[in-house]
């Protein structure tokens, strides 16, 4: 379960910010990902190592208006699609 999972940054990803809007570069495929602001706080979380479940805990907590089963699973549908990218490595336990 992505969830109980942990998690960090793929190393050589490239990463722009253009005002709130944070775009990704795969060198490896030179494709191009732009991150909503819940993917962009992601992002940020696995600049360390972090579960989907201690990343979902604390968007909740600064998102505060948004419904917590919501997050999470927009979180497990993130953490799938930034992995299926190769943008995020799982942690080998």
């Amino acid at each position: 379960m992505p969830m109980k999972r942990r998690y960090t940054r793929s190393e050589g990803i490239t990463e722009r910010q253009v005002d709130d809007v944070i775009f990704l570069v795969n060198p490896e495929n030179e494709a191009l990902y732009h991150l909503s602001s819940i993917g962009a706080a992601l992002w940020r979380l696995l600049e360390d190592e972090t579960s989907g479940e201690e990343a979902a805990n604390i968007i909740c907590q600064a998102f505060p208006d948004a419904d917590p089963t919501s997050v999470k699973t927009d979180m497990v549908k993130l953490i799938s699609e930034l992995a299926d990218h190769q943008l995020i490595t799982r942690i080998k336990e």
